[in-house]
């Protein structure tokens, strides 16, 4: 069989699915549907070779809109992928820069929420690299998604090629230390036995592969004891709940209704409040929000028996985490961020990367007299003014949230954020810019925007729309 070669497209547009919800990965989560590949050639188990034939490998990570990502090589060609428990499989997305496949075969994505199979691939036998050649398999199996219409990659403002599933964790033990922004991966137990000894053990329930654990609940006013929840790392928001798993469940007020995201069958609306903690063994979190995704975007009936709802990384990147799938164990230490502030969008805007623009910078010319202050307010240089084209990203305002600040100031749905308190957008990056949106209650934002080529300058004051009475 010849290889199967991707289709060029320069940023890779992603989509979240297999054996799980699909979530839209912002700095919340957004909740689309559950895809199975029912009645498929089998996946053949994972075989990983470590560098050096050694007993541990180091790999770095990067943790964008609370969301890990991994530096991996697939058939030579340099990606990165999302680390996530609550997919089974590897997912590579389609319309990637000469990608080289191996052993193609058609198949449809078919499950929760899609009214019409999705056509995608399963690939055989390729080699898949993480990090500097710490660990290596020669016989990698995974599935394409090839619908570029669904994407990822625009929400969490870097190029996202793929997701490494659940099926990875059950090959080793692995250590995310999310402070060092580093990933442990260990043949066995053999050697670390005394740094677990610092670590809280919890059993986790294995099904399919994706690890669930017992969570307790408290809103302020009912409390709900040894829930069923998915440790779900591709969850970017603290908790998620199926309010149709929980009898007699009441959201708290003041809740705000929003969009959370997009999947296959279009945007995901739902609700989202503060509860008052949420409780792991003995550790507790103090008012984490929770997202509850509207009943037509998942099917009751298709969750796994028991399961409420998710945990997602915000939740999880509280602890130094290790996961030890042969023995079904979850291991906890609480780290430096276990006692931040579960911080949401106070601005009431949706931003997404939406391609590139290009952006004049004036350049100062190389001038040898040592007099010339630079720190002066003006330098007059005559006509030796040059300036730079710089390609940079372009972020657009997706989505506005109704009576939101942002709303109320006049910000609209295709805006172009142009400066945000006096930085430029497209320099900073939509991680800062999300992060500038959700600093504290009362902050003030200076926004500039792009208008049908126009400039629009607006300023409003964050709000905490689910703040706890």
């Amino acid at each position: 069989m010849k290889p199967f070669i991707l289709s060029k497209w320069r940023y890779v547009l992603t989509v979240k699915c297999l054996n799980r919800p699909v979530f839209h990965l912002l700095q919340v989560v957004a909740l689309s549907l559950l895809v199975f590949f029912g009645g498929y050639a089998n996946i053949y188990a994972q075989h990983w070779d470590f560098k050096g034939n050694k007993s541990s490998v180091t790999i770095p990570i990067e943790i964008v809109n609370h969301i890990i990502t991994i530096p991996v090589q697939l058939n030579g060609e340099e990606l990165r992928f999302i680390l996530d428990t609550g997919v089974k499989e590897t997912l590579l997305f389609g319309n990637i820069d000469s990608v080289v496949l191996h052993n193609v075969t058609s198949i449809n994505f078919n499950g929760l929420g899609i009214s019409e199979g999705l056509k995608g691939l399963l690939s055989l036998s390729n080699v898949l690299v993480l990090g500097d050649s710490a660990l290596i398999d020669h016989r990698h199996d995974l599935y394409v998604v090839v619908d570029s219409s669904v994407n990822l990659s625009k929400n969490i403002g870097i190029p996202i090629h793929g997701i490494l599933g659940s099926h990875f964790f059950s090959s080793h033990i692995v250590r995310i230390d999310y402070v060092k922004k580093k990933l442990q991966v260990f043949k066995s137990l053999n050697g670390i036995e005394k740094m677990l000894q610092k670590y809280t053990v919890f059993k986790m329930d294995l099904l399919k592969d994706r690890p669930f654990v017992a969570v307790d609940i408290l809103t302020g006013r009912q409390e709900f004891e040894s829930l069923r929840m998915l440790v779900d790392l591709g969850n970017s928001d603290p908790l998620m709940l199926f309010t149709t798993a929980l009898q007699d469940y009441m959201i708290n007020t003041p809740y705000v209704y929003e969009f959370l995201g997009q999947g296959f069958n279009g945007d995901i609306y739902g609700k989202r409040s503060r509860i008052a903690k949420v409780r792991i063994g003995r550790f507790s979190l103090n008012e984490p929000f929770v997202s509850y995704p509207d009943t037509n975007s998942y099917n009751e009936l298709r969750l796994a028996t028991g399961r409420v709802g998710s945990i997602g990384n915000q939740v999880m990147s509280r602890f130094d985490v290790v996961f030890n799938y042969t023995d079904s164990l979850l291991y906890l230490k609480k780290n430096r961020l276990f006692a931040d502030a579960f911080n949401i969008d106070m601005s009431g805007l949706e931003i997404r990367h939406e391609g590139f623009t290009w952006v004049k910078n004036e350049v100062l010319p190389q001038v040898n007299d040592s007099k010339m202050k630079y720190d002066a307010k003006t330098v007059n240089l005559g006509t030796d003014v040059t300036y730079q084209i710089a390609l940079v990203p372009s972020y657009v305002v997706y989505h506005v949230r109704k009576d939101s600040p942002a709303d109320l100031a006049g910000i609209r749905i295709g805006d172009v954020i142009y400066k945000i308190n006096g930085s430029y957008a497209g320099k900073i990056g939509l991680e800062k810019i999300r992060q500038k949106l959700q600093v504290r209650n009362n902050y003030g934002v200076s926004l500039e925007v792009k208008r049908d080529g126009e400039l629009h300058k607006f300023r409003f004051a964050l709000i905490d729309p689910i703040l706890l009475k």
